[in-house]
């Protein structure tokens, strides 16, 4: 069932138009933006964005900006692990695995020293479980992460039921173009 939400969830969001896509990512940036646990936030972990992925790139500047400790996901192929990294200049990154920018430096910080984690995903219900590519790099990331998970997503991938598995985390929150949702209180 994931597969076929996966599949039908990406050939949806690559329709629209990159116009269209910048509009609602510039939306969701603005929510993040206002939102009290951003403003109250010091370090925040983002996520480079690739194809019709929720453009969250601009955060990284204005987290910058707002003098907070901006980290990005380092992806360790072989044992497939996410690598939390501090990054303090976009001329610190490069095209790393998968295609996605991401820090060459190895300034790690302790996951838990990170106030907000915002993960993409494919495909998130209302209960904050998310369908990502299917490699589990941010489950496996998130099983033991105490502060706050942020799934970042547009309204229409937010489904009814995504069938989570037993080892799948949850996010608290889903911020889409529409606002910010607190999981589990539909």
């Amino acid at each position: 069932m994931k597969k076929e939400i996966r599949k039908k969830m990406i050939f949806l969001r690559d329709s629209f138009h990159k116009e269209e896509l910048d509009k609602l990512s510039s939306q969701i940036i603005k929510n993040i933006i206002n939102w009290s646990f951003y403003k109250n936030s010091t370090a925040i972990m983002l996520y480079s964005s690739i194809k019709s992925e929720v453009r969250i790139n601009d955060l990284l500047k204005k987290g910058i900006e707002d003098k907070k400790t901006i980290i990005l996901p380092k992806t360790l192929k072989d044992n497939r692990e996410l690598l939390p990294c501090i990054v303090e200049d976009i001329k610190e990154l490069h095209i790393g695995n998968y295609g996605i920018l991401e820090p060459m430096g190895s300034k790690v910080l302790d996951k838990n020293s990170i106030d907000i984690i915002f993960v993409p995903g494919v495909a998130y219900d209302y209960n904050g479980f998310r369908i990502g590519y299917g490699a589990g790099y941010y489950d496996r990331f998130l099983k033991d992460y105490k502060g706050i998970k942020a799934g970042v997503c547009y309204s229409f991938q937010v489904i009814d039921d995504v069938f989570h598995d037993l080892y799948d985390i949850n996010m608290d929150y889903l911020i889409t173009e529409k606002g910010i949702i607190k999981t589990g209180d539909i």
